[in-house]
């Protein structure tokens, strides 16, 4: 073992060698570990210094493991190692975002360390005296320029799908396995070590080729994200839209109550004088008591809770709950003045009691009713809404099936609507089963910090 030691640091250990590994390392932590536009220097050395032990100590152990039990390991396995654990334990990303941008540093690692050291072949072939490891350190380099190019135009920017990720990882895989097996074919015997030499130039433009498409395949899932992404600001600007007609329609039609309110009211004074000037004393004290009762009832029932905003917002859904003939109870104490803009309170509120009076439409609740709870809980706003159901009790998100549209891909902008206004206030919001009820929560911050990379609940 000593000896397999001593070998490692003789012959693998130079400075090409810990150039490459400081690339990777450089490059997974860049991807994997720096969140949008929140770089953090010391994190960032931090994460490349234990990460780059990580990759030292497993080419040391399968260096040993090979020399002296068996031979068939290939270089990129301790990078795939290592790159696997830093993605399990170090990201702070979505799963499904390491898992695209995990296959993209591993690739581009395989594909670039191989593409080094084959065009370093051919040069050296045409090349007397030609240095090697020239080839290799400038792979190096054009892995840190993708890594900071593909940092510049992150996928997790977006709302990765389960699409994106796979369109990805297995284009980013089949390149890495192809890698893979030409790196292992190539040292098995001294045959093929000599075919590759003779090849060099055919398989240099093969790996060039596969970069390509993985560069290209992965500016692709970024336009796809990129429009998916603006379709959902159309859709949020379209619903604002119809929130604020609405609104206005529901002004208008109140503001028509109050005028047949006025004009019975100048009837009921002038049969009132008539009555004085008759002394029907009796007549007019019944006619004043049945106006008295009248009066006693609402017009209309409404938010009052001394925040515009929130009561604009809750007053649309609650005169369309009361069109269904669903229940409203609203429960409201926050401040008069919060941090959020319009877009943000009528998309959240719109989306999310709209499918709770949907949901009481569509079940055939007997006496269909949503609960609405604003409050403040430190430094968050809670937005809660409650409404019967007959599901069974469940702790997973049902957010995605709690919906009665004929068109099931608006309920899909509806969804990603809640959960990027959610995102974008540094909130947190879960829906759940229990005890025969529905319950949708969210948690926003008022203190939070505006977010670059989701803005699309801005005026």
């Amino acid at each position: 073992m000593k000896d397999a030691i001593v070998n490692f640091f003789t012959h693998i250990f130079d400075y090409s060698f810990v150039i490459q590994l400081l690339a990777i390392a450089a490059a997974t932590v860049l991807l994997l570990g720096v969140e949008y536009k929140k770089f953090k220097p010391w994190r960032f050395v931090i994460d490349l210094v234990w990460l780059t032990a990580t990759f030292i100590a497993a080419h040391l152990a399968l260096h040993v493991f090979a020399l002296l039990v068996w031979r068939g390991f290939t270089s990129d396995l301790p990078y795939f190692i290592g790159i696997t654990l830093y993605t399990c334990v170090a990201s702070k990303h979505k799963w499904i975002n390491r898992l695209a941008m995990g296959s993209v540093v591993f690739s581009l690692c395989t594909v670039m360390a191989a593409l080094g050291t084959i065009f370093g072949n051919a040069i050296e072939i045409a090349i007397d005296g030609f240095d090697i490891a020239v080839t290799k350190i400038l792979s190096n380099l054009i892995i840190i320029g993708c890594a900071a190019l593909f940092f510049r135009y992150p996928l997790f920017k977006f709302e990765t799908t389960v699409f994106d990720c796979a369109l990805n990882v297995s284009c980013n895989l089949l390149s890495a396995a192809l890698c893979v097996i030409y790196e292992y074919v190539r040292r098995s015997s001294a045959e093929m070590m000599r075919l590759s030499w003779k090849f060099s130039g055919f398989i240099t433009v093969v790996l060039l080729f596969l970069f390509l498409i993985n560069i290209a395949t992965y500016f692709m899932t970024y336009g796809l994200c990129k429009e998916r992404e603006r379709a959902l600001e159309y859709r949020v600007r379209e619903q604002k839209s119809e929130s604020l007609k609405e609104l206005l329609a529901l002004n208008e039609h109140k503001l028509s109550e109050l005028r047949e309110m006025r004009h019975d009211v100048k009837n009921q004074y002038a049969y009132m004088q008539m009555l004085i000037e008759k002394k029907k004393y009796g007549e007019l004290k019944s006619y004043f008591d049945e106006i008295v009762g009248t009066l006693a009832k609402p017009l209309y029932a409404c938010v009052d809770s001394g925040n515009a905003l929130i009561d604009q917002a809750l007053n649309l859904e609650l005169a369309k709950a009361g069109e269904s003939g669903v229940k409203m109870n609203t429960r409201v104490a926050v401040p008069a003045e919060l941090p959020f803009s319009k877009s943000a309170i009528l998309g959240l509120f719109t989306n999310v009691i709209d499918n709770a009076i949907e949901a009481c439409l569509r079940e055939n609740i007997e006496e269909p009713c949503v609960d609405v709870v604003l409050s403040m809980q430190g430094d968050y706003m809670l937005f809660c809404v409650t409404n019967p159901t007959t599901r069974a009790d469940t702790e997973t998100d049902a957010l995605t099936w709690h919906t009665s549209k004929a068109d099931k891909a608006l309920h899909g902008y509806g969804v990603k609507i809640i959960r990027k206004i959610v995102k974008k206030h540094n909130g947190y919001h879960r829906c759940f089963i229990k005890g025969g009820n529905f319950v949708s929560e969210s948690l926003l911050d008022t203190h939070y910090k505006e977010n670059t990379g989701g803005g699309i609940v801005n005026e």
